[in-house]
């Protein structure tokens, strides 16, 4: 037999086999693709519902605004507060901070904690001329501002009537899942009442 039928025979024989191969690699390249499709569009679908749910979950409800309850637990808290400082009781309001503000804290910085505040009451407290504000005599609520679209995160802020002179004290609250009004700042400031209320941070919606 010479090369030409060789070749003639061997081709044959093989090509069956190379279309058979051609063929499948097709069927694989094809389910292979359709597999794929059918994990974009799935992809795809997922992608848009949880999108969908994202908007939906973040629009802005501009008519939340705290309860009336809310704030009127937040009041008596307050009211506490400045009893308790009028009766130099000053111990229990630096408990009260330590406990509302430290429940993550060790007992050694809610021991630093207590005794910090309580040397900064102490020092509010001295009577001129020894200091600057002295007893506490009166108070007043000036300010009553929230977070446009949440309800359980708020803000009061006083003015104290020292023998001395006056304090802007701003208490901040949060309603935790329990809807329990709970205490999450407080601070306290020297500054004149006027440039206080002026600054940005305290020009928030009013209710």
């Amino acid at each position: 037999m010479d090369v030409s039928g060789v070749v003639s025979f061997i081709i044959k024989i093989f090509l069956p086999l190379i279309n058979l191969y051609i063929a499948t690699s097709y069927i694989l390249i094809f389910y292979h693709y359709h597999i794929f499709m059918k994990n974009k569009l799935l992809l795809c679908v997922t992608i848009c519902f949880v999108s969908m749910f994202n908007i939906s979950a973040q629009e802005l409800d501009i008519h939340a605004m705290p309860k009336k309850a809310y704030i009127a637990e937040a009041k008596a808290i307050a009211n506490t507060f400045f009893t308790n400082f009028k009766d130099k009781k000053l111990k229990e309001n630096a408990d009260f901070i330590v406990n509302s503000l430290g429940a993550t804290w060790d007992e050694t910085k809610k021991i630093s904690q207590r005794n910090e505040y309580l040397g900064k009451f102490e020092i509010i407290s001295l009577k001129p001329p020894k200091g600057l504000y002295g007893d506490l005599d009166d108070y007043d609520l000036i300010e009553e501002g929230f977070l446009q679209g949440s309800d359980r995160y708020f803000r009061h802020t006083y003015i104290g009537y020292h023998e001395g002179s006056v304090l802007i004290y701003e208490f901040r609250f949060y309603v935790n899942h329990k809807e329990e009004v709970t205490l999450h700042y407080i601070g306290w400031s020297e500054k004149n009442p006027f440039e206080y209320m002026s600054t940005a941070d305290m020009l928030l919606p009013k209710y």
